[in-house]
């Protein structure tokens, strides 16, 4: 081989070798920038990552983005919000931003804090309304009545929401605001370090969510936020990776189940009334047992549990802890657990504690089952009112 010849492969090999070094290094064309999305967007669309640098933002969210078309987000992209950005999903538009374990799609602020964009807000049915695997920081910063999280559900709108953090936010986390919306799924999502609550729905969602979610760290109130309102189609309410705050009152229509380990409070005067139509079924096990509390050890804090001419035998309360209520002062209603009407209930394995007034109050038809070990102390004015 001449020398020539040596030199020339040399020479190549040094040049294959830097190209492979570029390409390792994910170098960018220097000429590209990120895309700023803005206004109406009308067509479908899909939303490609642009840089290879994951520092590097692909596209630069400026103002209200409203999409009223299909949107897909692959998995890598990163969208850095600017002050008082939002993304809003109209009612004939959808956002599907399904990243990856190793390569997720990322919604943050230009600065890192809370509050510094508005939020992503959903007001569409369209079943393709997805957030898997993103990350979302630094929202919240609306101050808008039913707007105030980082991600928001409003109209009847739907999304399925798995392996996704919600962090920074200046207020909520995600809210449920309407009882028509929905999560199809929600499963392994964390959510941190908001001011406010995690979590925030109505009644009508709380089968959609499960112990997989963890909401427990440094949030304002580590707990979900749940709204009064009144149920007309069965549900059953999860054991979660912590409490629950139930919030004004919520009237059971139909079937409600609550399941073993749940953990409720109850907000100040808040209450549950069972309705003719309804049931509801407090069953925890020996070593799973439920707790209903006040949101504050003080006796009064909340009002009750009311079977208003309720007489299903699906109303059972056992290994259950329940406790500081009884702060309504209604001549029917002046116990932790009240009744009215032809209503019948049983009760067993069960404690009745701390209440402003009576442990049980019963109405002139009323009657209740003692299935045994049912436990009484520090209640006002008496165990049981019959």
């Amino acid at each position: 081989m001449n020398l020539h010849r040596i030199f020339f492969l040399a020479i190549l090999a040094l040049l294959i070798t830097a190209c492979d070094s570029d390409d390792d290094m994910g170098g960018d064309d220097p000429s590209l920038e990120p895309i700023v999305l803005s206004g109406s967007q009308s067509s479908p669309l899909t939303l490609e990552n642009i840089f290879s640098n994951p520092a590097t933002p692909d596209y630069i969210v400026n103002g209200t983005w409203t999409l009223n078309a299909t949107v897909e987000v692959e998995p890598g992209v990163r969208f850095m919000m600017t002050p008082g950005s939002r993304i809003d999903i109209g009612s004939s538009g959808s956002l599907s931003a399904v990243g990856t374990e190793d390569n997720p799609i990322y919604f943050e602020g230009e600065a890192e804090a809370r509050g510094y964009w508005d939020y992503i807000r959903f007001q569409s049915n369209n079943p393709n309304n997805r957030l898997d695997y993103c990350i979302i920081s630094h929202g919240g910063g609306s101050s808008l009545s039913n707007r105030q999280a980082a991600v928001t559900l409003i109209s009847n709108a739907q999304l399925s929401m798995n392996n996704t953090t919600i962090r920074e936010s200046l207020r909520n986390g995600i809210i449920v605001t309407n009882t028509d919306n929905r999560l199809p799924e929600f499963q392994n999502n964390t959510i941190t370090d908001c001011e406010e609550f995690p979590i925030g729905i109505r009644p009508h969602q709380l089968s959609d969510i499960d112990e997989t979610t963890s909401f427990t760290s440094g949030n304002g109130f580590n707990k979900i936020g749940v709204d009064g309102a009144s149920l007309s189609t069965s549900r059953t309410i999860n054991k979660v990776a912590g409490p629950y705050l139930f919030l004004g009152t919520i009237s059971f229509e139909s079937a409600a189940e609550i399941q073993p380990g749940t953990y409720i409070q109850m907000g100040p005067g808040a209450r549950m009334e069972v309705r003719s139509s309804g049931s509801l079924s407090i069953i925890g096990t020996p070593d799973d047992r439920i707790t209903i509390t006040g949101e504050q050890e003080a006796k009064g804090f909340w009002d009750y549990i009311y079977f208003n001419d309720t007489n299903s035998p699906n109303n059972r309360i056992e290994y259950a802890d329940i406790s500081y209520g009884g702060g309504s002062s209604l001549s029917n209603r002046d116990a932790i657990i009240s009744s009215r009407g032809s209503s019948s209930f049983a009760i067993g394995n069960t404690s009745i504690t701390n209440s402003l007034r009576y442990g049980i109050t019963l109405g002139n038809s009323s009657t209740w089952e003692n299935l045994g070990q049912v436990v009484f102390e520090g209640n006002e004015e008496g165990d049981i009112n019959d």
